[in-house]
């Protein structure tokens, strides 16, 4: 298990954020100059996220992170520590609330010592950009936040509503769930789990 004792001397406004939840979540992160690397997150509130990594970028950095459990998120540097540095999140209050509840269920869950049942159940595809095909016929960019068996959540800047019918190349989804800069849908026909892979192309 990662030490987390670094990240805990510092600075922190839990009336904002919330306490910090130690995890364990392997990801990886792209740096501007120093491309991408795997890392792990050892510690993350709706506010910031800590790494255990040797990079070390420069405060104010800006990070991009893929983590399956979590999606893509994104933030600048704010601080370092002896095993890695933390990065203040920038998102939006739709993502934040979700993100709250992804930790609540975390702490939860190793409170009372629960199989992780949703492990392998999400991830980030090495390409997350992708086409969609709007209602009306038209395609627009998107970048996958994660991707299921049953669906995929994207941020994109096409408006939908809850119940329309979109197209991810031939795989064809009902939005489930509309959020600020973004949507959630689920599949007509889910994969198979032969199917998933970081390598999927949607």
């Amino acid at each position: 298990m990662p030490t987390h004792t670094a990240f805990h001397a510092r600075v922190y406004d839990a009336r904002l954020h919330g306490p910090p939840v130690r995890v364990d979540v392997e990801a990886r992160i792209v740096l501007a100059g120093m491309g991408e690397h795997a890392c792990r997150i050892v510690e993350a509130s709706t506010g910031e996220m800590g790494f255990e990594t040797p990079l070390k970028p420069a405060f104010g950095d800006r990070v991009i992170v893929y983590a399956r459990e979590f999606g893509r998120l994104e933030g600048d540097v704010e601080r370092q520590a002896q095993c890695g540095f933390a990065i203040a999140l920038d998102l939006p209050e739709a993502r934040r609330r979700r993100l709250a509840g992804q930790l609540i269920w975390m702490a939860n869950r190793d409170s009372a010592n629960l199989p992780d049942i949703r492990r392998h159940k999400r991830f980030v595809p090495k390409m997350p950009w992708t086409s969609v095909r709007m209602p009306d016929g038209r395609e627009r960019f998107a970048q996958i936040n994660d991707v299921s068996l049953n669906g995929v959540s994207v941020d994109a800047a096409a408006k939908v509503s809850v119940g329309d019918r979109v197209a991810f190349g031939v795989k064809a989804a009902v939005v489930g769930r509309v959020f600020d800069g973004g949507f959630a849908a689920e599949f007509e026909e889910p994969f198979a789990e032969s199917e998933l892979s970081e390598a999927l192309r949607l």
